[in-house]
């Protein structure tokens, strides 16, 4: 079997299987397989695989065909131009997040040595970019899980930002308050948003992914009410909060960020159009600070 024999298969496979994707699935797993780029894979056609590399090659297809979200399967994802491990136990970093990177550094950009909080920081993602790409940030990022402490930490070795994305294990602003930390000038999250009832009704694919990271209690928004509430007392005078968050649910946490005392309130649109980042701050001017 070549390379354009095994895509043609991989293709055939999860195209039965109804996975949403199929060329790209097979692409992404067949390069991952290969260590090679995806270009590679059109570039040598014709190149043999080895036995062991087409048993390979056909376990992760079978499993991509009963849902493993391909990133589990192949163990990375791209965020953000920037490559991260995943591993199950953690959710997968999304492209619509890359808006919450983008208006985090916004906010700091003329911050000199900004400090930043990110809840429930999943793979880290979110913590590493940011302190990849404004080099004086601290990221404190904290999360209920030890898998998300553990993936974080690799990920920040990873893009050579140990030294300045810290973890804290424990829910929400415990752990802050435990440490007596305070005074930061961001505090950002993407917490779980997707009402309890409508976690069944989800693709197969998200089911994979820990639910623990998706129910946002009845209404969607038992993480917003605690993170917003206790903000202010971590932020400095003039601060923002960063949120993503899921369908028609602005205008409840607008509400909820007026009744903490948050104005500037600036709601951000993602790829596809649908409003998915809400930013404010500490008092009623533009958001930003510095």
């Amino acid at each position: 079997m070549n390379v354009k024999e095994a895509l043609d298969y991989g293709r055939k496979r999860l195209t039965t299987a109804g996975v949403e994707s199929p060329s790209l699935d097979a692409e992404v797993i067949l390069a991952n397989v290969l260590g090679v780029r995806r270009i590679d894979l059109f570039i040598h056609p014709e190149r043999r695989l080895c036995a062991e590399e087409i048993r390979t090659y056909r376990a992760l297809v079978e499993k991509r065909s009963s849902r493993v979200p391909v990133a589990y399967i192949t163990g990375s994802k791209e965020f953000f131009t920037l490559d991260f491990h995943v591993r199950e136990g953690v959710l997968i970093p999304r492209p619509e997040t890359e808006f919450l990177v983008e208006e985090i550094l916004r906010r700091i950009s003329w911050v000199t040595k900004p400090k930043v909080v990110e809840l429930c920081c999943g793979s880290g993602a979110v913590a590493v970019s940011v302190a990849f790409f404004k080099k004086d940030a601290v990221v404190y990022a904290s999360d209920i899980s030890e898998t998300a402490g553990d993936v974080t930490l690799l990920n920040a070795v990873k893009h050579g930002v140990e030294d300045r994305v810290l973890f804290l294990k424990g829910d929400l602003w415990e752990p802050f308050e435990a440490e007596g930390l305070g005074d930061f000038d961001v505090v950002a999250a993407n917490p779980p948003y997707i009402p309890s009832g409508e976690i069944e009704n989800l693709p197969e694919d998200v089911k994979y992914e820990p639910r623990v990271a998706l129910d946002g209690g009845p209404d969607g928004l038992k993480f917003y009410r605690r993170i917003i509430a206790g903000a202010p007392r971590f932020l400095k005078p003039g601060g923002s909060i960063v949120l993503e968050f899921g369908k028609d649910q602005a205008g409840q946490i607008a509400d909820l960020l007026k009744r903490a005392g948050f104005g500037g309130i600036k709601i951000l649109k993602d790829y596809a159009g649908l409003e998915r980042v809400i930013a404010a701050s500490l008092h009623a001017g533009d958001g930003s600070i510095g």
